[in-house]
């Protein structure tokens, strides 16, 4: 939670929530809030950037005391889906077919791995992976099939970044921070050409 960046006093972080949760009592459209708050929530999960694990669950506490536990229900789920996949990420780097990505292909990766219905619904443009990035995926979709026989594995790439080194000679390393569509553009140009047409691009991509 950004407004609590800074502060690590219990008393504090239950004041201030404490001031959102009388505000959030006088709405009279409350599925507004949380359809929001849930939105929100999952970025900050996904993203890494919450100011304070306990400030979002002492949030989803007083939340379940206004709301009832079913509202609530699903907020719990993304923070359990979290902490199942910081494990299942360590199973995995474990795993032979980790050792071949970071050994080999010499790439760090990472995942999580999101219940469906637990998180707010989100458009997934079609994308072609390049086989740099296509590689990675299939171990990954191998492990988690092999682990559990009965599921199935959906990519959302508008949630996922990658850092990028480029190869030219500058006079200091660069590293690109973007997106995974950002990242399947720039990999075109490992094809030998210097130049795309939009067109091309979006054939290819």
């Amino acid at each position: 939670m950004k407004g609590l960046k800074g502060v690590n006093d219990r008393a504090t972080i239950n004041a201030r929530l404490d001031a959102i949760i009388r505000l959030f009592c006088c709405l009279h459209s409350r599925d507004v809030f949380i359809k929001a708050y849930t939105k929100y929530l999952s970025t900050r999960l996904l993203n890494k950037s919450s100011q304070s694990t306990e400030g979002e669950e002492l949030m989803l506490q007083k939340l379940k005391v206004e709301c009832g536990h079913n509202t609530v229900n699903k907020l719990a789920s993304m923070f359990n889906d979290i902490a199942l996949s910081k494990d299942l990420m360590t199973e995995f780097k474990q795993s032979p077919l980790s050792t071949f990505i970071r050994d080999e292909l010499k790439i760090e990766f990472t995942a999580e791995v999101l219940t469906n219905g637990h998180w707010p619904e989100q458009g997934n443009p079609a994308c072609s992976l390049p086989q740099e990035m296509k590689v990675i995926t299939t171990k990954f979709e191998q492990f988690y099939k092999n682990k559990y026989q009965n599921r199935n594995i959906s990519w959302l790439y508008n949630n996922g970044s990658l850092e990028l080194r480029p190869v030219y000679i500058t006079s200091k390393p660069y590293q690109f921070v973007v997106s995974c569509y950002q990242a399947v553009v720039l990999l075109q140009y490992n094809r030998g050409k210097a130049e795309y047409t939009f067109q091309e691009l979006r054939d290819a991509t």
